[in-house]
C-alpha cells in the first residue's frame, strides 16, 4: 500500500515537473499549452475509491494552479475528471479484468485506452478553458486554445504512455 502510494506520488511529481518546467512554456501557434496533469488522474487504478480519486485530482490541480498562476481552474477541472474517472474506467475495462487494473495500452487495449484518454482529456479541457475565458467576449480565442491544447495534450500523453509501457 505504502509502496504503491509512493510510486504514484513519484509519477505525479514527475508529470507535474514536466508540466511546470517544460509544457507551460510551450504555446503551439501562440495558443494554449499542452496540459499533461490529467494523465495523473487518468492512470488511477480501477479499485481507487471515489474519495481518493477526488483527493488526487484536487491535490494535483492545486499544485499545478500554484505554479501556473491559474487559481482554482486546474483544481476544478481535475477534480471533475477524478469524479467521473472510476465509473468510466469500469465501463471501458474488459469484463474479466482484475480489481486493481491500471489503465494503459496493455491492459485496456490501444483503442479503448485511446478513447478513454480522448474522452477524459476533452472533458478536462472544456472545463479548463471555459473557466479560464469565463466570458463570451473572446470565445474564438478560447475555442482555438482549447482545440490546439487538446490535440497536443493527447499526442504528448500518448507519447508518455509509449515511453511508460513500451512492451506492446
Amino acid at each position: 500500500m505504502i509502496v504503491t502510494t509512493l510510486k504514484r506520488m513519484a509519477w505525479a511529481l514527475l508529470l507535474l515537473m514536466l508540466q511546470v518546467l517544460v509544457l507551460d512554456q510551450v504555446h503551439p501557434w501562440g495558443y494554449g499549452a499542452p496540459l499533461l496533469c490529467p494523465l495523473i488522474v487518468v492512470t488511477l487504478p480501477m479499485g481507487t475509491s471515489r474519495i481518493s480519486a477526488l483527493l488526487w485530482g484536487f491535490g494535483t490541480g492545486l499544485v499545478a494552479d500554484t505554479f501556473a498562476g491559474t487559481p482554482g481552474i486546474g483544481s476544478a477541472a481535475l477534480t471533475f475528471i477524478a469524479f467521473i474517472q472510476p465509473p468510466l474506467l469500469k465501463l471501458m475495462a474488459p469484463r474479466d479484468s482484475e480489481e486493481e487494473l491500471h489503465p494503459s495500452f496493455s491492459t485496456l487495449g490501444r483503442w479503448n485506452y485511446l478513447r478513454f484518454i480522448l474522452l477524459l482529456f476533452l472533458i478536462h479541457h472544456v472545463i479548463y478553458y471555459a473557466l479560464e475565458s469565463f466570458s463570451y467576449a473572446h470565445i474564438e480565442d478560447a475555442v482555438i486554445s482549447l482545440g490546439v491544447s487538446y490535440v497536443v495534450s493527447v499526442l504528448v500523453a500518448t507519447v508518455v504512455e509509449y515511453v511508460r509501457n513500451p512492451q506492446k
